[in-house]
């Protein structure tokens, strides 16, 4: 059965989740902390995704973000990919880490990015033992509240102009507790996709079944690039043919091909067996040490890292609409 497709358009806001496989932990050590942060921090520059809260709790996470350029899944498998990737390294474990794809829920900005951040920043209360829930150091509330200093990546602005203030102003609000409407809303055992009146909710369902009168900016469904394009993007950007893309010789590096298998994975959402199977390695654990050898090349290598750009380029003209453009 084919994956929903994800509700995804630009200037979207979204409250994104993602818990670890069985409930268990995602983050064993505050190395392991540290090293999702720096992956998070990497939204703004890489993927113009902005980063507006988040909170890490010990067996999931939470965030807030604004994606001025439609791109939500894109940055996502990035960030759940690498970190899995980086993770299984550092515990020797293999396999999934999270229980599945994330969960997004589209939010009216306008209307709860506030009371949404409070949510989100108020998560800590439920840790057992834990007394002083304002004092935990894994969410964005400290940056906002002037606890410590915040990070150049994280937006705080637009949250504190909806409040009409600033730290202390936030601190007071965050403090005083979810309102019945936010409470009950989470509270339901099936989440609506979609957080806002009912006036938004149809509007952004009836651009999703392709009425685009009611709601123009939202035009846009993605689906990932398929297989075959991103072998021409990168053979396009190589100068070579497909064939190109399947050799491997020891001793001797073939860029090209480092690069399709990764972005068949974080692009084309492939599973490593089946970015096995495309690329003809022998096995699927072959995918992983490839994509580690490619990510550490293309983090010194600034020519390489220029020529990944200009093919995400590529793929991002081959974005397949829900609807023929009208």
């Amino acid at each position: 059965m084919a994956r929903p497709l994800r509700i995804q358009f630009e200037g979207a806001w979204y409250h994104v989740m993602n818990r670890g496989a069985g409930r268990r932990d995602i983050y064993h050590t505050d190395v392991h902390r540290r090293l999702f942060l720096a992956l998070l921090g990497d939204f703004p520059n890489r993927f113009g995704v902005e980063i507006h809260a988040y909170c890490l709790m010990g067996n999931h996470y939470h965030l807030l973000l604004h994606t001025p350029l439609g791109n939500l899944s894109r940055a996502m498998r990035h960030l759940d990919g690498v970190y899995t990737q980086k993770f299984n390294w550092l515990t020797g474990s293999d396999g999934p880490l999270f229980r599945g794809r994330f969960k997004s829920i589209v939010i009216d900005g306008d209307a709860y990015a506030l009371q949404v951040s409070r949510y989100i920043h108020r998560n800590p209360v439920e840790i057992p033992g834990l007394t002083d829930w304002t004092a935990y150091p894994w969410s964005s509330y400290h940056a906002y509240i002037n606890r410590t200093d915040s990070p150049n990546w994280l937006s705080r602005s637009v949250i504190y102009g909806l409040l009409g203030g600033d730290a202390k102003r936030y601190r007071s609000f965050v403090e005083q507790g979810n309102d019945m409407e936010i409470s009950k809303f989470y509270a339901s055992k099936r989440i609506s996709p979609i957080l806002g009146d009912k006036r938004f909710k149809e509007r952004v369902l009836a651009e999703f079944k392709g009425d685009r009168r009611e709601f123009p900016i939202l035009h846009q469904v993605f689906m990932p690039p398929s297989i075959e394009f991103i072998r021409q993007a990168v053979c396009s950007e190589f100068s070579i043919d497909a064939a190109g893309l399947l050799f491997s010789r020891r001793g001797q590096s073939n860029e090209a091909r480092l690069m399709a298998v990764t972005l068949a994975h974080e692009c084309g959402q492939l599973r490593l067996t089946e970015v096995a199977a495309h690329f003809g390695f022998r096995h699927y654990t072959s995918v992983s040490s490839t994509m580690q050898r490619y990510r550490r090349k293309r983090d010194v290598d600034k020519s390489l890292a220029r020529r990944e750009a200009r093919v995400l380029e590529m793929l991002d003209t081959n974005k397949i609409m829900s609807q023929d453009a009208t």
